[in-house]
Parts: C-alpha cells; structure tokens; sequence
C-alpha cells in the first residue's frame, strides 16, 4: 500500500468532534452574538481567539493546567477543518501545530519511557486508542497532528521540529516487532493506524523529516527488525512498516546514505535475510528483499555506495537464492511479490559507473536493414552481476511462472535499448545458453523463448547466427519432440520473413537435416502401407507436417534449394506424401519449385500421380488437376 492509497482511506475516517460534550461549551460565546457556528470563517475565527488566550496564559499554567487548556482547543479544531474543506482561516496555525506537536511528543515519550518494549507497546497503543463516542486525550492529538502534516510546509516543518519523527518511528518499531496476544485490529484500531501511517508518510515525504531520523538509531532498528524478526512480528503492522520504510527510502540524501553505510544497516539486513532464507517463504523473502533494493535503488542516482555495501554482501547470491525457492510454488499463483523483485533486479542491471566495452561480434551475412547504431544511454546495462542472478535462475529453475517472468525480464532490458541484446549475448550468451537446455524447460517458456528469438530478427533486424546453431542442434537431436514442434515453427515464422534465410539455412545445413528427417518419415508411410493419419503418433504427424512447410518456404523462389532436394533423390519421397490430405498442399508447392529447374519432370510427375490414383482418391484426383 502507497501513500496514495493511505490518504484515499482516510477519507473514511469519521470525524467525532461534533459529538464532544465540551465543544458546545466553546462554542457557546458566538451563539449569543446570534452567529451561525457550523460557518468555516466563524470556526476558524474562534479558534485563533482561544488560542491567542491561551497563549497569553499558558507560561504561567503548570504542565498539568497547560495541557488540559490545550486540549479542549481540539475538538473546535477538528470541526473548524471539516467544515473548511481544505481551506484554512487560521493565521496562528504554525504556532498551533507546534504547541499540539511538542505535547503529543511528551505523551508518546511517556508511553515509551522507561518501560519493557512489551509495556511500552501496550502503553503506546493505548494512548492512541479510540474508544468510539469518547474520544481519548492522545486520539485527539494523533487527528489533530495528521490533520496538520496536510497543511503548507511551513507547518509541517513546526511538527518535525517538535522530535515527533524519530518518536514515531519508535512507535512503528514496537508495534512491528511485538504483536499483541490477539494480532488483529478492530474497527477503531484501523482508523487509528491509518492516520497513523499517513502522518509518518507526510512527515517522511520532506527531507528534513527523514534527516531528523539521522540523530538516533530507530532507523537502523527498524530496518534489522525487518530482516530478522519477520516470523514473530505482527501480521497487522507488516504492510505499514514496510509503505513507511520505501516512503523513507524515496527521500534520501547524502547524509542518508552515510547514515545507513556507517551503521551497516544495509549489510546486516542482508546476513539476517540470509540466515532466514531457508525458514521464509518465498513471498516474505521476496518482501524483506525489495525493501533492500528500494534504499540500493534510491540511492544510487546520489551516490553508488549502498550499491557497493550490497555487492560486498553477498546479495546476489542471496537474490538467486530467494528466486529458486519459487520452485515451491504453484504455477497457477499470482505473485506480486516475486514481480516486484524482479523489476528491482531488473533495474539493478543498469546500474553501474561505466558502460560496458565489448568488442563487434557481428556475423554475416544480414538483413539490409539491420545496422548497428544503438548508442550507450541511461537504460543501457551496466552490472553484469545482476543481469547473472537472472540467467542463473532461468538455468536452474524448473518452475513455469518463474521461468516466464525472467524471459519477460529479459525482454524489457532489450526494449529498453536494443544495444542491451548485443551487450549481454556477446558477453554472456543467455540466450545462446537458454537454448541448450529449452527442451527441460515446461511449454510456456519454451513458446515464449523462441518469441525472443523471434524479436530479435523481426525487431533488431538481427540475424543471431550463434543462436540460430543451438536452434538447428536441438532439432536435430530432437529430445522432447513438443519443444522440437515448438522450435520448428518458430523457424517457419523467421523464414517466411526474409528470402535470404532460403541461403542462410542451406548452407547451414537444416535443409539437408529436414530431407533427412522426411526421407525417414516416408520409408515409415511406405512400409506400412498405411495412407491414414493413424500410421503416425499424433507429434510425429505434427512435425512432419511443419516439416514440409519448412522445405517448401527454403524452397519457394531458390533454385539452388531445389537442385539440392533434387540431388538428395528426395522427388520419389515427397510424392509418397501426396497421399496424406494433411501433407498434399506442401508436397505439391514442393515439387512445384522443381518446375523452375525441370519443367517437363515436374508435369511428368504430376500426370505419373494423377495416373496411378485409384478411383476413390477423388479428391487427389483434383488437388493434381489444379496444379497442372
């Protein structure tokens, strides 16, 4: 949850100043001067009237008088900002917001002072409370105060300056990291941790607020206590401490980042994450994680030194480690988490003080309008090392939604600059190493790595002749003959693109490769005597078909191709196929191409087909009769 979405709920926070017993009293003088007092001008005048009174008396109050005067400007306050929709009349608001803040620091320091964590949370909590019609003394001052962090910044600056931000942040500490028996929050209960939230993030939202955090150690508490008492915290305050911490992380600064380097709140976050790894789920590991990346990824724009106190940490190995755990999970999960992780480690792939040096390794030859003139940018890789976790995950991980996020990843650092494609496959080879083993991989990633493939040569204007040989390698081998399916048809996509792949793959050999594998498929057909579809498995049935499609496209305007079907005696065996309804349009654009190279052979075999066909393949009968 963002800030956006805490301020939207707070909407739905009621205001209970109009059922205050006292109000009516302060109200009371405005209504025997015959003055509507539900007016905004007229509240707000009231109340820079009492205040101004109180000012005046307050240095000769004790402590105890002072308060209890202070307070009961609170409930005109509240409805003197409900009414006003957002526009304030108040001229003392600066000193106001100071004296409200200074004593809801002394009431929080009371809670907390001197007492066990366990006393001081229950003690703190009940400060806030909200008990319904009557209102408590420290819920009043908890509205009022988050009333205020909305105002100009002339007011917030008096509410930091009252030592509420590091105060707070002890609050969330406490109630972080020791639940209540019963970990569960009643109605009342969110509404006062949503203003609870919503004042720290206005507060945290201006520089000097988080700078105040720099002068204790609640900061560097409340990051370790992420890291490392995830399991007892409580469940109720999770998602809380974690909007306040990445809302803090947004605002840093060089003193931040110094802050947070000299303390080692980075490093021990990553050891405590480590330790936990193998007792965490993946989704928490993944949350305790991000929050990580998010200051590394803050800060870099400033300074690369918590980018740095990372990498001497251990923390890609520690990511790599968080990734493969999602092998527990199921496929059909949603996984917000593991997204937001990714975009982080994605981002880390950019990150980096120069831009990387990697020689030409372009092959030949290539399509006309391919050339190389991606320039370095921002969105350029940069870390190695991060772009690594991905491809090591992918390497090892059997698991589909990951595999299918990493190769999304994959794809947006491509589109992000086309220069990023060459920089990682002429240093790393992923995608080249992705291919030796894409038949382990389940289906989905298997279609979507060979959509990859595709973006490159239809995109980059690149032919990938490296990657294009482990393609031609695993049809060969043919292992799990559904990738080897899925395979050949992403090569029919790629060649139908271009005409120069007819002389790209014959001269690396697929056409000779595919004849083989037809020439076998046909001995099969002709030994069986079986003209059905059923004298095939299923896949077999479907390779062959894509197989053909293939020989016919290799063939389509080259007639070296043809004279090389030609030469390895395949006629007699492409006109078994002519037998199959399934294989006769591609048999026929087949022996079609053989027109360009032998005219008369071609009719002769076509009339020697239409001939020999017995009178209940009618439908042979005409297929051959179009083609003549």
């Amino acid at each position: 949850m963002d800030k956006e979405d805490f301020s939207k709920e707070q909407e739905n926070v009621p205001n209970k100043a109009d059922q205050q017993p006292n109000s009516g009293d302060l109200l009371q003088p405005e209504l025997l001067q015959g003055r509507h007092p539900q007016c905004p001008t007229t509240l707000w005048e009231m109340l820079e009237r009492q205040f101004l009174e109180y000012a005046q008396i307050a240095p000769f109050l004790n402590p105890e008088k002072q308060q209890r005067t202070l307070l009961k400007l609170l409930p005109l306050f509240l409805k003197a900002w409900e009414k006003s929709a957002g526009i304030i009349y108040f001229p003392s608001i600066q000193e106001f917001a100071e004296e409200i803040s200074k004593h809801f620091a002394q009431e929080i320091q009371k809670a907390l002072r001197g007492k066990p964590a366990e006393e001081a949370r229950l003690a703190t909590g009940k400060l806030l409370q909200w008990k319904g019609e009557e209102e408590s003394d420290g819920y009043l001052l908890l509205k009022s105060v988050y009333l205020l962090t909305q105002a100009d910044s002339e007011t917030l600056s008096k509410v930091i300056e009252s030592g509420l931000p590091g105060l707070l942040l002890q609050c969330l500490y406490i109630f972080f990291a020791f639940p209540l028996d019963k970990d569960e929050l009643f109605e009342g209960d969110s509404q006062v941790q949503r203003m609870f939230v919503q004042m720290m993030l206005n507060i945290y939202s201006d520089p000097q607020g988080v700078e105040e955090l720099l002068l204790g150690s609640e900061l560097q508490s409340l990051l370790i206590a992420t890291s490392s008492l995830w399991e007892q915290s409580s469940l109720s305050w999770k998602e809380p401490t974690f909007t306040v911490l990445k809302a803090i992380s947004k605002a840093q600064s060089p003193s931040v980042i110094s802050y947070l380097q000299t303390s080692n709140s980075i490093k021990m976050a990553i050891q405590n994450l480590s330790r936990l790894l193998d007792t965490l789920c993946p989704r928490e590991a993944s949350e305790v994680a991000s929050l990580i990346l998010y200051f590394v990824k803050d800060s870099h724009s400033i300074s690369s030194m918590l980018l740095l106190e990372f990498e001497n940490s251990d923390g890609y190995p520690m990511l790599l480690k968080i990734l493969l755990r999602y092998g527990e999970i199921s496929d059909n999960e949603a996984e917000p988490n593991l997204e937001e992780l990714l975009e982080l480690l994605v981002w880390l792939t950019i990150c980096g003080r120069t831009d990387l040096k990697v020689f030409d390794s372009v092959t030949y030859p290539q399509l006309d309008s391919f050339k190389f003139q991606y320039e370095p940018s921002e969105m350029t890789v940069k870390n190695l090392q991060a772009f690594q976790v991905l491809q090591n995950a992918f390497l090892k991980t059997s698991n589909p939604l990951l595999c299918r996020k990493i190769l999304s990843s994959i794809k947006t650092i491509w589109t992000w600059n086309g220069r990023n494609f060459f920089l990682l496959e002429w240093t790393l080879q992923p995608i080249s190493q992705f291919m030796e083993i894409i038949h382990l991989k389940p289906a989905l990633a298997q279609m979507q790595l060979f959509q990859l493939l595709e973006f490159v040569v239809f995109d980059l204007s690149f032919i990938p002749h490296e990657i294009l040989k482990k393609v031609q390698n695993l049809i060969k081998e043919s292992l799990v003959p559904s990738c080897t399916l899925v395979a050949l048809r992403s090569l029919h996509r790629i060649i139908a693109h271009n005409l120069l792949f007819t002389d790209i793959f014959r001269d690396s050999g697929l056409l000779g490769l595919l004849l083989a594998q037809l020439r076998k498929q046909a001995k099969i057909m002709r030994k069986t005597g079986n003209r059905g579809s059923s004298s095939f498995e299923y896949m077999d049935k479907d390779l062959t078909c894509v197989m053909l499609k293939i020989v016919a496209s290799l063939l389509q305007g080259s007639v070296r191709n043809a004279v090389v079907l030609k030469d390895h005696g395949m006629i007699p065996f492409i006109k078994i196929f002519l037998d199959d309804e399934c294989y006769r349009s591609d048999s026929l654009s087949i022996l079609e191409q053989l027109s360009t190279i032998n005219t008369e052979e071609y009719m002769s075999i076509i009339i020697g087909a239409l001939c020999s066909s017995t009178q209940g393949e009618l439908h042979l009968k005409l297929d051959l009769l179009k083609v003549i």
